[in-house]
């Protein structure tokens, strides 16, 4: 059996889980508490969060499309299908 690993910050006297990309969960219960909790898994305490979803970065599958378009916006630069 493997082991996961997942990060958890601790905020006062909550938690926040996340897997380094985005944020899993917020919990009203002390980092202790939750790895009584979640045993099974290798919580990984850390002092830094990544963004919410919504907020999330673009993917790297987009910025690569990004970079070989030089930077400009794909989508803005596409001539229009009826113009005028």
């Amino acid at each position: 059996m493997t082991n996961k690993s997942l990060y958890i910050y601790r905020a006062k006297d909550r938690c926040i889980t996340h897997d380094g990309f985005i944020q899993i969960g917020i919990f009203n219960h002390s980092v202790e508490k939750h790895f009584e909790l979640c045993p099974e898994i290798n919580w990984l305490e850390t002092y830094w969060l990544p963004d919410v979803f919504a907020n999330r970065y673009k993917r790297a599958s987009f910025q690569a499309t990004a970079r070989k378009a030089g930077g400009k916006d794909v989508i803005e630069e596409r001539p229009r299908d009826f113009p005028g």
